[in-house]
């Protein structure tokens, strides 16, 4: 008996001690190996696809007043976080944009108790006509992808109750608690080893782009970026005089009547997503602003009677919320085609018209 105990304690301390050699060798491939490639645009076509957690991590330790951007790439091309620090009247208060290319509210759910827990002093929540259009017309693939690669850099902390709000396949795709915590950097693993063993026996490494690359979080361009991405030049200077023309008329009137422009609420994934952040903010005492970015002159001038309904209405049922106010330049008449770098994503202009209008309203919201 006594001998079948000891093989008994053996065994247990094997499957423990291999468990821990598990979890280092998991967490060292992810941090050294499989995380640059994601950070450097290898493994997906951009960086911020994966730096929402990281940053957080920055925003956390910062000893000042955080205000924090979340959304898709209208607050990523929106918010220039030095100008816009610049033009408050707060002390000691950095802005972050946090914006994430073709992102969706049902993905950038993900990391509301991460943010909770690090407790930033406001939230510019993006509430746009694009965030509310149905998931069924999302790319599968995206999905995919970005809960993946947000499953390589949380922990136990980052989740919440959000995980109920995902749809079944979409819950495949995360790194379980438990069971099977390492579905991320095993997906990813062989993509990961394949460049680094490349890298080593031509004896290069591939640069890193400019625009499409994020930057090491280690690195001393980090913590600016958090604050000033990194943004291309204008698109629609890029068309001679013809193709502007086309574009202004032709383009901007296809895009208008795409599903991306007209929202829905009823049995909307995007819709609930927004819901349960905006509420978990509120719940925490976490400030809010919905910042519902301009679009193009000539977009706005195609809109159909009550096309946008359906984005007033959820602006209205937000704002219930204590705590959540919002901001709506959709409307506002002091838009210029010069403002855009297209027909939705703001250019110089724009961010510069844009940086004292949100000045101003976290000001009041500070204040």
């Amino acid at each position: 008996m006594t001998r079948i105990q000891s093989n008994n304690s053996q065994l247990f301390t094997s499957i423990i001690f291999g468990i821990l050699t598990l979890l280092i060798a998991s967490q060292t491939l992810s941090q050294y190996i499989i995380q640059p490639l994601a950070y450097d645009a290898s493994l997906a076509r951009s960086g911020r696809y994966s730096f929402s957690f990281e940053a957080w991590e920055t925003i956390g330790l910062d000893e000042n007043r955080a205000v924090v951007g979340i959304g898709t790439s209208l607050t990523q091309y929106a918010i220039s976080g030095s100008c816009v620090e610049n033009n408050i009247n707060q002390n000691n208060t950095h802005v972050y944009n946090l914006g994430v290319p073709g992102s969706l509210p049902y993905i950038e759910m993900m990391q509301t108790t991460t943010a909770i827990n690090h407790n930033p002093s406001l939230i510019l929540l993006e509430l746009n006509p694009i965030n509310l259009y149905p998931l069924e017309y999302a790319s599968s693939e995206y999905i995919e992808m970005r809960i993946k690669l947000n499953s390589l850099f949380m922990d136990s902390n980052d989740y919440g109750d959000w995980v109920e709000l995902l749809r079944e396949q979409d819950k495949e795709n995360l790194d379980g608690i438990l069971r099977n915590p390492f579905a991320s950097e095993s997906t990813y693993f062989n993509t990961a080893l394949e460049q680094e063993l490349g890298s080593f026996l031509m004896n290069e490494t591939a640069p890193r782009h400019w625009y499409l690359s994020t930057p090491s979080p280690q690195s001393t361009d980090w913590t600016n970026y958090l604050r000033n991405p990194v943004w291309l030049p204008r698109y629609l200077d890029s068309l001679n005089e013809s193709e502007l023309i086309e574009y202004e008329s032709e383009t901007i009137a296809k895009e208008i009547k795409r599903p991306r422009y007209n929202p829905l609420i009823e049995t909307n994934a995007n819709y609930e997503a927004l819901v349960y952040m905006v509420s978990a903010f509120s719940s925490n005492e976490i400030p809010v602003i919905l910042v519902s970015y301009p679009i193009h002159p000539n977009a706005k001038s195609l809109l159909l009677d009550g096309q946008f309904d359906a984005h007033n209405m959820t602006i209205e049922k937000l704002t219930e919320f204590e705590r959540v106010s919002s901001l709506n330049l959709i409307w506002e008449d002091s838009w210029t085609p010069s403002d855009f770098y297209d027909i939705e994503h703001l250019d110089v202009l724009g961010r510069e018209k844009i940086c004292s209008k949100l000045a101003f309203e976290i000001n009041q919201t500070l204040s």
